[in-house]
C-alpha cells in the first residue's frame, strides 16, 4: 500500500488532491447542512399548516352569519308605528306588534315574533329575511306583508316576489298579488289577494269579504286587551263583510248581535263571550 500524500510535497498530484478537498464537503459539513435541511423543512410544514388552519377558519366563518346585535320593537294595543331603517328599508308594524332587528355579518334578519308588519325592502348587498314560527320569508327587492299569531303565519306580497321555506320544506315563490298560510310541516297552498285589503290596517281599516266569524274575533284581539272568544266553535263557521274602523273594534262588537244570530255576554274585565242566540 502507497503512503498517503502529504501537502507541501513534490508530488506533482498534490494541487489536485487539494482542489478536490476544497470541492468536496467535509463529514461535518454534510451533517451540519443536513440538520438545517431538516429544521427548514419543519418551519414550511409548520407555516403551511398555520396557512391552511386560516383558511379553513376563514371558510367556516364566512358560512356562519352571527347576530351581534338585536334590538326589540313593539306596539301597543291599538297603536301602529313605522321605522326606517338605515338601509333604505321601511316596516310598518300593526297594533300588538312585537319585531326583533338583528344586526348580522352578512344578511339583515328579522324575527316578527307576534303580530304583522309590512316590509318595504331597499335593495342592498345583503339578503332581507324576515322569520316567524319556524318560517323564513327571502325578499327579492319587493313590498311584503307578514301576520304572526295564534292562527300561524301569513305571507303576503303586494309587489314584486319572496321565497318561503321552511327546515323541511321550500323555497316557494310568492310573487305580487299571492299569499301564503305557510307552517313548520307544510308552505300549504299559494292563494290570490288582494293588495289593499291586506294593508287595509295600515289605513285604519279593518275589511272582511265574507270573512269567517273565528278569524274576526281574531282580527278584532289584535286591537282590544281584554279577550274575546266564541261560546261554541260552531259560531265561528258564521260569516261578516263589510270595513271597520281598527280604532272602534267596540262598536264592530256591538253590532255582531245584529247582523249575526249571536248574542254578547260581557265580563267585568271587559271579556267578552260570543254565544248562539
Amino acid at each position: 500500500m502507497s503512503e498517503p500524500r502529504r501537502p507541501g510535497s513534490n508530488d506533482p498530484l498534490t494541487p489536485f488532491e487539494l482542489a478536490l478537498r476544497n470541492r468536496v464537503p467535509s463529514r461535518e459539513a454534510l451533517l451540519a447542512e443536513g440538520k438545517a435541511q431538516t429544521v427548514r423543512q419543519r418551519r414550511r410544514k409548520q407555516v403551511l399548516g398555520a396557512s391552511l388552519s386560516t383558511v379553513a377558519l376563514a371558510s367556516m366563518l364566512w358560512g356562519i352569519d352571527p347576530a351581534w346585535r338585536s334590538e326589540d320593537v313593539r306596539t301597543a294595543y291599538g297603536q301602529r308605528h313605522d321605522l326606517q331603517l338605515a338601509d333604505g328599508s321601511r316596516i310598518a308594524l300593526n297594533s300588538a306588534t312585537h319585531l326583533r332587528i338583528e344586526q348580522r355579518l352578512r344578511s339583515r334578519q328579522f324575527e316578527l315574533l307576534e303580530g304583522e308588519a309590512t316590509f318595504t325592502v331597499a335593495p342592498g348587498d345583503k339578503p332581507f329575511i324576515v322569520r316567524s314560527q319556524g318560517v323564513a320569508v327571502r325578499d327579492i327587492s319587493t313590498v311584503f306583508n307578514v301576520r304572526s299569531d295564534s292562527r300561524g303565519v301569513a305571507v303576503a306580497v303586494i309587489e314584486g316576489a319572496v321565497d318561503v321555506s321552511t327546515a323541511s320544506a321550500g323555497p316557494q315563490r310568492l310573487l305580487g298579488g299571492q299569499q301564503l298560510m305557510p307552517s313548520r310541516e307544510s308552505l300549504g297552498a299559494v292563494a290570490a289577494l288582494d293588495p289593499a285589503s291586506a294593508t287595509a290596517w295600515q289605513q285604519g281599516k279593518l275589511r272582511f269579504d265574507g270573512t269567517p266569524l273565528r278569524e274576526v274575533l281574531a282580527e278584532i284581539r289584535r286591537y282590544r286587551q281584554a279577550p274575546i272568544r266564541l261560546a261554541d266553535n260552531r259560531l265561528g263557521d258564521l260569516r261578516l263583510s263589510g270595513e271597520f274602523d281598527s280604532a272602534a273594534v267596540e262598536s264592530l262588537i256591538d253590532l255582531l248581535p245584529a247582523v249575526m244570530p249571536v248574542m254578547l255576554i260581557r265580563g267585568r274585565d271587559g271579556s267578552v263571550l260570543v254565544s248562539a242566540r
